[in-house]
């Protein structure tokens, strides 16, 4: 019997933990090896059944990464699928997080990560050549961030996003659509009290200048005065992002105390997220006589932890709850047999596993930097790689996917 309830702990033990520790160890390994290396190593896992929706988004990121853009196409569709459809949760499901541990619940998905999906996605439709593609993706992204909004609380709402829904807008002409989004942009910037990158305030004034010169453009030549006014000419347009490290990983605190009357250990676990260490590294994009450097638009550190700070009060509801039906639980055991009572102590404290899940490979922060040259080709610097040069077509249009990960840069052009 002792056997048999002991096999048991070490059987949910792995897994509850083991695929999510390999998840977190693979993460880490994009500062080494190559996601074409880290993607290969993570195809090779098998998740559970609960955890798919979190394999398919980092299997998709790493298929973006690895230049394979219908194959990231297919999973991060497949993520997106499984997460709307893991919103409402299972009556059957809720039960045994409440009684083991939360990993026991189905992964649906932070709000950060039902937002980027689409992000993620619209690059990979770009990089496949399917600009319509993109446009469909982020137009979801905008009805995604209008479910996630609350008043006065920016969580889900993405800057990056907004940006992106600009850039595309103004690949396809649609001006008065760019002008929208790159707004929602500025506006989301300037409410998390960051400063507005120098190329957005210059895609603020291009598009007001075309749509509405006589309003809203001289409202944002006050606003961000000593630019030239915007000029139509034969320029090619070179839109650069920029991805920046790995996001964080969660970590566990635990804590194990005695009960009021002595008899039992009690754990408790929650997760968090390490003090931040990321230094943020930048890309720079050159032509013959100019250079600009990659700003912040998106810090994904501070994001992830938003939204785990969000869902903090019903984690720690529900760990409480679980907590009071485990003591009940011994105690029962406990009237039987002292001996077994121990034991299901033991496997209680020991199940009590904090839910560290996340989509733990996206970058730290996303930057952005925009160029108007007349050359043939620009430059591209990062800390992380050789310098890498980009050949342009003379009055093209150009999106720049940059990585401080070994990757090379990505083009779309048109």
């Amino acid at each position: 019997m002792k056997k048999i309830i002991l096999a048991s702990i070490f059987t949910l033990l792995t897994a509850c933990a083991g695929h999510q520790r390999e998840s977190n160890q693979l993460a880490n390994l994009l500062h080494q090896q190559p996601p074409t290396q880290v993607l290969a190593q993570l195809q090779s896992t098998e998740p559970p059944e609960r955890d798919y929706a979190q394999f398919h988004l980092n299997v998709g990121l790493l298929q973006l990464l690895s230049s394979d853009f219908p194959a990231a196409i297919a999973s991060l569709t497949q993520a997106k699928k499984e997460m709307a459809a893991l919103e409402a949760i299972s009556i059957t499901e809720n039960a045994a997080a409440g009684t083991v541990n939360e990993t026991l619940r189905s992964y649906s998905g932070y709000p950060t990560d039902r937002v980027m999906v689409h992000n993620i996605l619209a690059l990979s439709y770009l990089f496949n050549d399917d600009i319509d593609g993109a446009r469909v993706e982020m137009l979801q992204a905008d009805v995604s961030m209008k479910k996630l909004y609350s008043k006065g609380s920016y969580n889900g709402q993405l800057a990056s996003t907004h940006l992106l829904s600009g850039i595309i807008y103004e690949m396809l002409d649609e001006q008065s659509n760019a002008l929208i989004s790159y707004k929602h942009s500025e506006e989301i910037i300037q409410k998390r009290k960051l400063s507005v990158p120098v190329s957005l305030q210059q895609a603020l004034l291009r598009l007001s200048y075309r749509v509405d010169r006589n309003g809203q453009y001289v409202s944002y030549k006050q606003r961000y005065s000593g630019y030239p006014t915007p000029v139509s000419n034969n320029a090619s347009q070179v839109f650069s992002l920029y991805f920046d490290s790995v996001v964080s990983n969660k970590i566990e605190k635990s804590i194990l105390v005695p009960s009021g009357n002595g008899e039992q250990l009690i754990r408790i676990s929650m997760p968090a997220y390490p003090n931040p260490k990321y230094r943020m590294a930048r890309a720079k994009v050159t032509d013959a006589s100019n250079q600009v450097s990659t700003e912040l638009i998106e810090n994904l550190e501070v994001a992830v932890r938003e939204d785990l700070s969000k869902e903090y009060p019903s984690i720690l509801l529900l760990t409480t709850t679980r907590a009071i039906a485990k003591y009940e639980l011994v105690a029962q055991a406990n009237e039987q047999d002292s001996l077994l009572g121990a034991l299901v102590n033991l496997a209680t404290a020991l199940s009590e596993i904090a839910d560290l899940r996340s989509w733990n490979m996206l970058p730290a922060t996303i930057q952005f930097a925009y160029l108007e040259t007349t050359d043939n080709e620009v430059t591209v610097d990062r800390v992380s790689a050789a310098q890498e040069k980009i050949a342009l077509n003379i009055g093209s249009t150009n999106l720049l996917l940059i990585s401080s990960l070994q990757t090379p840069v990505f083009h779309y052009q048109q």
